[in-house]
């Protein structure tokens, strides 16, 4: 009997790194799936055809559609976490930071990984199975989610303010979706920022303390003396 070489040996891998290695084959091809023809018409057959892996193996791996899924929402959360830090890296100031969060948010969610998170949480409406498997994970990811404002974003957190930003970021990413060939998206973030900008400099985001601090322009001079006088 041969003996292996050595370098033989050393591109054998582990169970454990053959089954990472199989979930990251399942994960890009989830993506494309999701991105390319929706929820509806994304099956576990199609996947596995595109990661190039028997269902079987697929089902080694996720004993269900909806376990996929809760999986592909879960992983696509912690790479958006890592390529916000990378975006936001060179950006101390926090009131620009905010304004720099607005394009982040885009760049992050409109690419095919954004958009597959997106059509799986609309798909959870009508599948009662994937919504009590998502539960859990969208409680998770939550708490994280906050956890990283708060750390990332260098100021205090509007949950009210990212809420908007969220809903106005994930309605322009699937505008894209259906209207590929329509008006340049990233316009509306342009617009967006300086929107955030001129709320800044209002007083109207920010703290009640920084808001203070700020001279009052001629109109806000003449209704707090109204109000004084009152």
């Amino acid at each position: 009997m041969m003996q292996k070489t050595k370098s033989e040996k050393r591109v054998r891998m582990t169970q454990g790194e053959r089954s990472a290695a199989t979930r990251k084959l399942l994960l890009d091809a989830s993506v494309k799936c999701l991105f390319q023809h929706g929820y509806g018409q994304t099956t576990t057959i199609l996947i596995a055809e595109m990661a190039g892996i028997s269902r079987g193996a697929l089902l080694h791996q996720f004993p269900s559609k909806a376990d996929l899924m809760a999986y592909v929402v879960e992983a696509v959360f912690e790479e958006d976490v890592t390529m916000y830090r990378e975006l936001l890296r060179n950006v101390t100031d926090p009131d620009e930071r905010l304004v720099a969060y607005a394009m982040a948010a885009w760049k992050v969610q409109s690419r095919p990984p954004g958009v597959a998170v997106l059509e799986i949480l609309q798909g959870s409406r009508s599948d009662a199975v994937l919504a009590e498997k998502l539960k859990p994970v969208e409680a998770r990811i939550e708490e994280a989610a906050k956890a990283t404002l708060r750390q990332e974003m260098h100021r205090n957190v509007s949950p009210p303010l990212f809420r908007l930003m969220a809903g106005v970021i994930r309605g322009l990413s699937i505008q894209q979706v259906i209207a590929p060939e329509g008006e340049d998206v990233t316009e509306a973030i342009k617009l967006l920022q300086r929107l955030l900008r001129a709320g800044i400099q209002t007083g109207v985001i920010g703290s009640k303390q920084k808001a203070a601090s700020r001279p009052l322009n001629k109109a806000a001079k003449k209704k707090k003396a109204v109000a004084e006088s009152a």
